[in-house]
């Protein structure tokens, strides 16, 4: 499916109690090969660190792959922690 986009859409929280179901939502997105896999984070209310390092696992399996991994943030929570963490030059950040 060269050429093809898929977006997972998260919100309310990403921790520890929501993770694997966000981890499965992903890994499925990633199953059939999208060049771009776009992870929308704009709707989160909350985000942990087990949040973030499943994001930053689902990049490092993008990579990996040859694919691409962008992150939409909106204007809140998730902007604030990526921006905090210094995380921000390491992801294609979408509008």
């Amino acid at each position: 499916m060269t050429g093809t986009t898929a977006e997972v859409v998260l919100t309310g929280e990403l921790d520890i109690s929501t993770y694997k179901d966000a981890r499965a939502r992903l890994e499925e997105a990633e199953r059939n090969g999208p060049e771009l896999l776009v992870v929308d984070l704009a709707a989160l209310r909350f985000v942990d660190s087990t949040g973030v390092r499943l994001i930053l696992s689902a990049d490092e399996r993008a990579r990996a792959a040859g694919r691409r991994l962008a992150l939409r943030l909106g204007d809140g929570l998730a902007r604030r922690v990526f921006t905090a963490l210094g995380l921000l030059d390491r992801f294609e950040v979408l509008d």
